[in-house]
């Protein structure tokens, strides 16, 4: 037995028993690979029956509510320029034409886009009214009738519009106000007070900080000290 024991180690240590163990060992790796890599296609297969691909503007969406709740990070009347290194300068420098942030996206397409002040954009949603005056939840429609952007004053857009809503949804009696403000590029803000000659009641403030330019949160505000009356998620149509 001695003798059939040193045949063994010899033939194991030669190169064709060598080779043929090597061999032994890839096939096994390769049909665990294999395996695996079947098993994760029948778990993507899985998954995806109960979610859908997560589109760019959600995921636009999550991070801007994620940063709203971070609260502001610059000073008043001042605004974020971007990116992954944490910079603010004043609104006024937004979209005037000169890069002043170090990323330049004080100057991007995507902030300086004039979107939210289209004339006929129509800023919708149900109002909650916390003061002011005692009303039920309705709906509030802020409408933008004119816009102008000042070659000498690029960081701001001009704005008329009317502020509506329902004050009888039985009888549908709706109040009206002529208004009139600018649009802010940096802060990405509608701000709007009374027009000129009508009787100072109310204003109104949106905010587009979801991400794009179709959904806004508003405020019903008192011109005077800008005290909020009421709140709505707006959605433009």
């Amino acid at each position: 037995w001695f003798i059939l024991l040193l045949v063994g180690l010899a033939a194991a240590d030669s190169e064709p028993f060598k080779e043929r163990q090597f061999e032994y060992f890839i096939t096994n790796q390769n049909l665990h690979v294999d395996k695996l890599a079947h098993d994760l296609h029948e778990l993507e297969e899985e998954f995806s029956k109960y979610s859908h691909d997560v589109d760019d503007k959600t995921v636009r969406l999550l991070k801007h509510r994620v940063h709203n709740l971070e609260g502001p990070h610059c000073p008043e009347h001042f605004s974020e320029c971007g990116g992954l290194v944490p910079q603010c300068i004043s609104d006024l420098f937004f979209c005037d034409g000169q890069k002043d942030c170090k990323n330049g996206g004080d100057e991007s397409p995507q902030i300086c886009s004039e979107a939210a002040t289209h004339v006929g954009s129509s800023y919708t949603g149900i109002a909650t009214w916390s003061g002011c005056e005692e009303s039920a939840p309705h709906y509030a429609v802020v409408t933008i009738t004119a816009s102008e952007r000042k070659d000498f004053f690029q960081s701001y857009v001009w704005v008329r519009g009317v502020l509506s809503f329902e004050v009888d949804e039985h009888i549908h009696t709706v109040k009206s106000y002529p208004l009139r403000g600018f649009y802010n590029f940096g802060s990405h803000v509608l701000l709007m007070g009374p027009e000129r000659g009508t009787k100072p009641v109310y204003g109104a403030r949106c905010k587009f900080n979801m991400g794009d330019f179709d959904h806004a949160e508003c405020e019903i505000v008192n011109p005077e000290s800008l005290h909020v009356c009421a709140h709505f998620f707006a959605d433009r149509y």
